[in-house]
């Protein structure tokens, strides 16, 4: 007759036996794949790695669309050319990995919008090529959650007439690796010796063009750049620096009108702040206020240049400055 098994060895016996069944019906480890994507939103479209991939994305993309890039580097230069709508922008939107990569510095756009208003750019990396990413004619657009790096020239231009664009909380670094001179962190506008060239010799009205908590740093020229012809951009909550080789006398060089430059902290390797007439009437009624302002050995907080101190341009006297250094060089109020 055989015996009972008792009740908590039996319990474990059959726990035992189920578990060598599970273990023996559970497929392979999924370790070594990586990690799926998360929708950046409802619907999104996930473009598979590889450049052709996203070419052909971008190039049949229409208003409403939702490109999600894989977790992956896009070796290659991309042109944005499709537009979407106030109601329906087009999104491009990347997740933990996802980079562009140009390649070399000599020449090329890692990421051109050329036309391409009503889109949202978001959460990815991009790097090398003669710029980083450059916007052409295209306005009511929104840049965030970028990192613009080791480019030749500028990091992030904006031109043409691109106008009512936000660009939040992106970086842009290590710019100017081939030609320090143009190695400008973020560039509004066209000089007017280009104006023929990109906006038929009339000016470059890029304008009212927001940029909110960017930081610039590691630049060779300034980390802003803002050029005759432009008005009523603005700046603030930021942090903007140039590199230790910079080969300018400012972080920031104001040329346009009605610029607004609040709450941010410009390290500059003589001034922080430039102010210029180069080409009346630019270079007028721009403001600096509530800001941190660095400067070098006998530099200013804000140096208002030439004619520009006759321009309306504000310096606020909530503005701080290095210890020792001047605030501006006309009256602040």
């Amino acid at each position: 007759m055989s015996r009972a098994v008792p009740r908590p060895i039996a319990l474990l016996v059959a726990i035992a036996v189920a578990g060598a069944a599970v273990t023996a019906c559970a497929p392979a480890s999924t370790a070594s794949l990586p990690p799926a994507t998360a929708p950046c939103q409802a619907g999104a479209v996930e473009v598979p790695p590889g450049a052709d991939a996203l070419q052909s994305a971008l190039d049949a993309a229409v208003p409403g669309d939702v490109l999600q890039l894989s977790p992956t580097t896009y070796s290659g230069r991309f042109v944005v050319s499709k537009a979407g709508t106030t109601e329906r922008p087009i999104v491009l939107c990347g997740s933990s990995g996802s980079v562009i990569d140009a390649g070399g510095t000599e020449d090329g756009y890692a990421l051109h919008l050329d036309g391409a208003s009503f889109w949202h750019v978001q959460d990815l990396s991009v790097r090398g090529g003669q710029k980083g990413v450059v916007l052409d004619a295209a306005s009511h657009t929104e840049l965030s959650g970028l990192n613009i790096s080791g480019v030749g020239q500028e990091g992030l231009h904006l031109r043409s007439a691109s106008s009512d664009n936000l660009v939040h909380d992106i970086v842009v670094e290590r710019t100017g690796l081939t030609d320090p001179k143009y190695g400008e962190g973020v560039y509004v506008g066209s000089a007017q010796s280009n104006w023929c060239r990109y906006t038929s010799c009339e000016p470059d009205r890029s304008d009212r063009n927001v940029f909110e908590r960017i930081e610039v740093r590691g630049t060779t020229a300034e980390a802003l750049d803002v050029k005759e012809g432009t008005t009523g951009g603005v700046v603030r909550a930021s942090v903007l620096t140039v590199g230790p080789d910079a080969v300018v006398d400012s972080a920031v060089d104001l040329k346009g009108n009605g610029w607004t430059i609040d709450d941010t902290t410009v390290t500059g390797p003589v001034d922080a702040v430039s102010v210029h007439v180069i080409l009346p009437p630019w270079g007028a009624e721009n403001t600096v206020t509530a800001s941190s302002l660095q400067s070098g050995a006998g530099g200013f907080g804000v140096h208002v240049v030439g004619d520009a101190r006759s321009a309306g341009n504000i310096v606020s006297c909530d503005n701080s400055v290095t210890a020792g250094a001047s605030l501006a060089n006309i009256p602040c109020r």
